[in-house]
């Protein structure tokens, strides 16, 4: 291989380097999703996944906590008899379908795409 050649390569692969780093950073503003808290069918909480924040939540036996860091979230202490919303551990947006429960507290969180 000539030396001009790969000076081009290397050329590319900056760019390329480039390119993802600059995407990355754009997804990572602005995911497109929300987060919403629904209680007894309503919607009593939504948040930005990508903003890092402990939000308070009053269920049917107690309150919960749903902690965002770095685009996932998941629930800390939660005052429900079995914690299984504790132990479903962190989500994040590749994990859209997938809402956390907590049955006693009749809450949900799961994710929603915003409209563009």
């Amino acid at each position: 291989m000539k030396k001009h050649e790969k000076i081009i390569i290397a050329v590319l692969a900056v760019i390329a380097v480039i390119a993802l780093i600059v995407m990355k950073l754009r997804t990572k503003q602005s995911s497109g999703y929300v987060v919403a808290i629904q209680h007894r069918n309503q919607i009593v909480r939504e948040f930005d996944p990508m903003v890092d924040a402990v939000y308070d939540v009053e269920g049917d036996v107690g309150g919960l906590q749903v902690e965002v860091k770095d685009g996932k979230w998941h629930v800390i202490n939660e005052q429900c008899p079995n914690h299984v919303c504790a132990n479903m551990g962190w989500m994040g947006v590749d994990d859209i379908g997938i809402p956390i429960t907590c049955l006693p507290n009749n809450v949900m969180i799961f994710l929603e795409e915003t409209p563009e």
